[in-house]
């Protein structure tokens, strides 16, 4: 059997919700590093992991296509799931007492929030946990792209499961923030929904531009996900610049980001699948090399996740790279007869 006809047996038994399902935790659990693999892949652990990460990430996916809208409104779904998830359920925004904290809490920790470890956390989510699953999981099954993958009981299922993950975080964490800002946090949850719900489908016009090489893109994402991550746990050490410097750099950080992308993009018209991956990737590296460079210092099995992940990454990039450079070949050909 070749590998196409092997890629495609397996796709047509493995159903693209449930891919999505399982590629946010291994994201934003495994490969971040946050969790190595032998409790990863602890049975109890991975279902308690899988259920929040896969259940946003089939949530978000789920409303942008049964809404008919774009990029725009995942993105703003993204850190509507990055603000529940952290503000709402674990409430790591507002604990001066977060275990991961380190310097950040007497560093930026100012009227009830971590001002930059909550920016570092809607980042990741955004980027990571959402963003990257769903671009991966939809290159894996291109035909797929534009197509509900669960029907409206698994998605009853994903909310049902998620508002079960409050209580479940008040069970695990005990810290209980100011009142006005848990209410505030659910505010501003609402209303990132209802924008992502009202906002165009295409809210920019098509621009005509010759589309950089996709190693551009892989390096702009490997730049932001790593200056992201310094700025916001080396800044803590020296103190300097003050927090509200850095908390507006890293806003101006994403904003350069997004900006070069869609200049160079054609506004999310001209770009295809070679160039998201590039991107996507390019963010992931910053994780992979961690995970590699964890191990040398102590050996948890994760410089093995790593290392998986650039074979995969590999793989995926050939198999895009073929099947785009197909399909501009046999549109080439149409546009010729």
């Amino acid at each position: 059997m070749t590998d196409k006809a092997a890629t495609g047996t397996i796709k047509k038994r493995i159903p693209p919700g449930l891919v999505l399902f399982l590629l946010a935790p291994i994201l934003g659990e495994l490969l971040s590093g946050h969790q190595p693999p032998l409790e990863f892949f602890n049975p109890l652990s991975l279902v308690i992991l899988s259920l929040p990460y896969g259940c946003g990430a089939l949530i978000c996916r789920e409303l942008v296509i049964r809404w008919g809208k774009g990029r725009f409104s995942l993105l703003l779904l993204a850190v509507a799931y990055g603000i529940y998830e952290e503000g709402i359920v674990v409430r790591s925004f507002f604990n001066p007492n977060w275990g991961e904290l380190g310097h950040l809490g007497e560093y930026s920790h100012v009227a009830g929030v971590t001002w930059t470890y909550a920016e570092l956390l809607i980042h990741f989510h955004v980027l990571v946990s959402i963003t990257a699953s769903i671009v991966l999981a939809e290159i894996l099954y291109p035909e797929e792209r534009h197509r509900s993958w669960i029907s409206t009981k698994t998605l009853i299922f994903c909310f049902a499961a998620l508002l079960l993950w409050i209580p479940a975080g008040f069970l695990m964490m005990s810290y209980i923030p100011p009142i006005e800002l848990y209410i505030l946090t659910w505010l501003t949850l609402f209303s990132l929904i209802w924008a992502a719900r009202n906002l165009p489908a295409q809210p920019l016009q098509r621009r005509t531009v010759t589309v950089p090489r996709p190693r551009w893109f892989w390096l702009l994402g490997v730049l932001n996900m790593s200056i992201f991550f310094f700025a916001v746990f080396l800044t803590p050490q020296h103190d300097i610049p003050p927090y509200y410097v850095t908390a507006l750099f890293l806003i101006v950080l994403d904003g350069v980001t997004l900006w070069l992308v869609l200049r160079w993009s054609g506004n999310g018209f001209a770009w295809d699948d070679r160039h998201r991956l590039a991107f996507i990737a390019g963010g992931l590296s910053f994780f992979i090399y961690a995970c590699i460079d964890h191990d040398l210092e102590k050996w948890e099995g994760l410089s093995i996740v790593g290392i998986i992940a650039i074979i995969a990454l590999w793989q995926l990039n050939r198999r895009v790279t073929a099947r785009v450079q197909g399909e501009n070949s046999s549109q080439f050909r149409k546009s010729a007869n």
